[in-house]
C-alpha cells in the first residue's frame, strides 16, 4: 500500500499525503495501466520495434515506396 501511494504520487507530481487524502481506486488503475504501457513500449523499443509492432525496417520501406510513388499523379 505504502509503495503504491509513493508510486501514484511520484507519476503525477503530488505528495502521498494528498493522494491518500484524495486518491481513489480509479488513480491505482490508471497508474497502474499507464506503468505497464510504458514497459511494453520500452520492451518493443529495446527489441528493435516500435511500439506500433512494426519494426524499422518495415516503416522505413512504407515511407520509401509512398516517396517513390508521390511523383506521380
Amino acid at each position: 500500500m505504502m509503495l503504491m501511494l509513493d508510486l501514484i504520487a511520484q507519476r503525477y507530481g503530488t505528495l502521498p499525503s494528498k493522494v491518500l487524502e484524495t486518491g481513489d481506486t480509479m488513480d491505482m488503475i490508471l497508474c497502474i495501466t499507464a506503468l505497464e504501457y510504458d514497459v511494453w513500449r520500452q520492451k518493443k523499443v529495446k527489441n528493435g520495434q516500435t511500439p506500433t509492432h512494426h519494426s524499422q525496417e518495415y516503416l522505413q520501406a512504407r515511407i520509401d515506396a509512398a516517396h517513390g510513388n508521390s511523383g506521380k499523379k
